[in-house]
């Protein structure tokens, strides 16, 4: 294995990345039409203005994007394909990394396979939504894990892998599905050195513990004195409202994630199985290929476990009993992160203890027969339609604006879809909300 990723150094495995980058790049952004997701519309409506981004309401608001969504509302508006390229790069980074790390090209041949037949894993790639870029740092995360036997560089690498698990956790709840079982195996590994309590303090618990207060003091300002959201009112009043308010956020954060507060009496894994199976809905379909790896990555870890288990192994292990223990049955979504963790450690396996790499080195006529492959792979992979969830509502948008005016349209378009008018397409009309009536004017 590497010991850095040489990001400055140009290498031959980096073609294969950026041929891949481009096509996926000019089939998402340039030959497909960006209609909304529901999620998408709401993201947007709430979390990308400075004085929303960090909030943590109903929706489990991804902290990331919300940022890089406010910064791009500030300088682009209200640009959907813009919004979305923070997905389309994390998956390049991810892309990067495996390359990197496996410098196999027939390796990058089956992972991509693994992509391009998930559902989720392929048509998020296009989403703006925070699920890719936690998958990103948990790979990052794994990569740095790897590197731990290189007593050189463990305690730069510890640092590292401090900073991203607190970056997966403050993004969104989920991220403690690869947090608490990174910090768990972290703990049996260095638990006599002292610098790993050191480094914890500094660069996961003081800022994770400053976020969440920050999270919950927002958000409980929002919800308990809605009708004084000013600086002057906050600096007079910290004294009094702050434990309130605090109090009230750490219960609407929790409490807002339906998968973390359900007691589903220890039959998470047969209802995520029986979700992986028949799908959620129209949109989120069956995924077998995370049983699949699920499979896989147990397999694997069931032979290692009982031959020198590595810190990676014992990161696995805990991923699959954290899970367990919280008995917790999240969407498809959640799952991004553990699955491209699990994604890698069975490619870390292949290479590293089952030496398939003796079957199919890098032989030049190998290497350029799978890069055609690829090429041709991807290429002939095309974004799920279905994934333009509000493709009627816009068209009808469109189709009615052009005709009518706006303060006619008002009579015409659903409350639905003046919503989406309002946040997706602000510049075909100016809107207000009516507080009586309780719904959004077009005008």
């Amino acid at each position: 294995m590497p010991n850095n990723l040489n990001l400055f150094e140009i290498k031959k495995i980096d073609i294969l990345t950026i041929s891949v980058s481009i096509i996926l790049f000019f089939k998402f952004f340039i030959f497909n039409n960006h209609i909304p997701l529901h999620d998408e519309v709401t993201a947007i409506e709430r979390f990308t203005e400075w004085k929303n981004f960090l909030r943590k309401d109903g929706v489990n608001n991804h902290t990331l994007i919300s940022f890089y969504g406010t910064l791009i509302r500030s300088f682009f508006g209200f640009e959907l394909s813009a919004f979305r390229l923070i997905s389309f790069f994390s998956f390049v980074g991810i892309l990067f990394v495996f390359n990197r790390t496996f410098n196999n090209i027939v390796y990058s041949f089956l992972f991509l396979v693994l992509i391009y037949n998930s559902n989720f894993l392929y048509n998020s790639i296009n989403t703006f939504r925070g699920y890719y870029i936690y998958s990103f740092i948990s790979c990052l995360i794994f990569y740095q894990i790897i590197l731990f036997n290189d007593k050189n560089i463990m305690k730069i690498n510890l640092s590292l892998i401090f900073i991203m698990l607190f970056l997966i956790v403050i993004n969104a709840l989920y991220g403690l599905y690869v947090c608490v079982p990174v910090l768990l195996s972290l703990s049996i590994y260095m638990y006599k050195k002292k610098f790993f309590y050191i480094k914890g303090l500094i660069f996961f618990v003081f800022p994770v513990t400053s976020f969440l207060i920050i999270f919950s003091f927002i958000d409980g300002l929002v919800i308990n004195n809605n009708e004084n959201l000013n600086l002057n009112f906050i600096i007079n009043n910290i004294n009094s409202i702050f434990l309130d308010n605090l109090k009230t956020g750490i219960f609407n954060i929790f409490n807002a994630t339906p998968d973390l507060v359900k007691n589903n009496e220890y039959k998470s894994i047969i209802f995520t199985f029986d979700r992986f199976l028949n799908g959620e809905d129209e949109i989120y379909s069956s995924e077998y290929i995370f049983l699949l790896i699920y499979f896989l990555t147990i397999l694997i870890l069931f032979f290692r476990i009982f031959k020198n288990p590595s810190i990676v192994d014992y990161t696995i292990l805990f991923i699959f009993l954290f899970f367990f223990i919280i008995d917790k049955d999240p969407f498809f979504r959640v799952h991004s992160g553990k699955i491209y963790f699990c994604i890698f450690y069975i490619f870390y396996n292949l290479k590293n203890f089952f030496e398939l790499d003796k079957y199919f080195g890098n032989k030049k006529r190998v290497n350029i027969f799978f890069l055609i492959l690829i090429i041709i792979f991807t290429l002939s992979k095309n974004p799920d339609p279905k994934w333009q969830e509000t493709k009627t509502s816009v068209i009808k948008i469109k189709n009615t604006l052009k005709v009518y005016s706006c303060i006619e349209s008002n009579n015409i378009l659903t409350q639905y879809e003046i919503w989406i008018v309002k946040n997706i397409f602000p510049d075909l009309c100016n809107s207000r909300y009516d507080f009586e009536k309780k719904i959004n004017i077009l005008f």
